[in-house]
This record gives structure tokens, sequence and C-alpha cells, in this order.
């Protein structure tokens, strides 16, 4: 079974025939490292599937990179508000390493949710999903130390520390390269 499948049916019920319509209406794409698979100001971004790699979503305030998040394999990815009002990309969304996605326009999302409205059930669950994320970040970044966040990040994405370089760790944590060093350091 398709991995785009099998994500969307711990959602809901996915009937051959949206199965088959799904399948068809994402396509395969590979994106270099550092590529921009959304850029901020975009219209029309799409929603991506990532097979194999990671990309990262970030802005840039005043000349500064800030990391907000980093996906992997198995994961869906856009700019949600974007993709959901056709307003400008607020985000970038980088190729951190070779990767593989597969990919459906907006346009073809929205057609496909016409034709199955289970899909905007999946959807309202994939906004759930954000909007929990995002408040749990929020709170950590609030009350957290830089060290507790750095520990959560070892306990709940070790892939983060595993695969993605320092700087942008860093840049996601809220600190300076040096600052992780010393962290990384204490807790040897």
């Amino acid at each position: 079974m398709s991995k785009i499948i099998e994500n969307i049916k711990k959602h809901i019920n996915v009937s051959p025939e949206l199965e088959k319509e799904i399948l068809s209406s994402f396509k395969v794409e590979e994106l270099k490292r550092k590529e921009l698979f959304i850029r901020e100001g975009q219209y029309n971004v799409s929603l991506a599937f990532i097979q194999l790699g990671i990309l990262r979503c970030f802005n840039l305030k005043n000349g500064k990179d800030i990391t907000n998040d980093f996906f992997f394999e198995n994961t869906f990815v856009t700019d949600y508000g974007s993709l959901i009002e056709n307003f400008p990309a607020r985000q970038n969304f980088e190729v951190i390493e070779n990767s593989i996605i597969q990919k459906i326009s907006r346009d073809k999302l929205l057609a496909l949710t016409a034709k199955f409205p289970e899909l905007k059930t999946w959807g309202a669950k994939m906004a759930e999903t954000l909007f929990t994320q995002s408040l749990k970040k929020q709170s950590s970044l609030k009350s957290d130390s830089p060290e507790e966040r750095y520990i959560s990040i070892l306990q709940e994405k070790p892939e983060i520390i595993q695969r993605i370089p320092l700087s942008l760790i860093s840049s996601y944590l809220g600190i300076t390269q040096v600052h992780l060093s010393r962290i990384r350091k204490n807790l040897k």
C-alpha cells in the first residue's frame, strides 16, 4: 500500500475509487538540497508528501534566518494557511537533503475534495494536528529553557539531532550555535 494512502487511512476511510484518484493526482518530483519547495510570497502552493528526505520551514526576519520546523519522510508538508486561503505563503520550505516528494496542486486538491467530501474530514484532522503542534511549540518556547527544549528534541524527535546541521538546530531552538555546543557538552 502507498505510504500516502496509509497516512490518510489513519484519519478516514479510503474507498478504492478515492485511492485510485489520490494516487493518480500526486506527482513524483525530485528536489535537490537547498532548493525551495515553497517560497515566501508564493501563491498556489502545493501539498507534498515526503517520500524521502527532509524539508525545513523557515522565515527571514530582519536578515536573520529563523527555523520553524523540520519535516521528514512519510509526512505531508505545505504552508497550510496559504493552501487553504490562497494567500501568499508566509514561510519558506527548503530541502535539507536531496528529497523525493509526491505533490498535488491546490486546484487538483480542491477538485478532489469537492468530489470526495470525506477529504474535508482528513483536512480537519491535519489542521487539528498542526494546531496542537503549534501550541506545544509556543508553550515550550515561552516556558522551557534551551536545555529543556534540546532534551525534548532528543526524546521526541531524535532524527533532528541525527540528520540536521547544528546551525539549523540552534536556529530552531532560538539560541546561538555556541550556546547549543555548551548544552551538548554539559549533557555528555
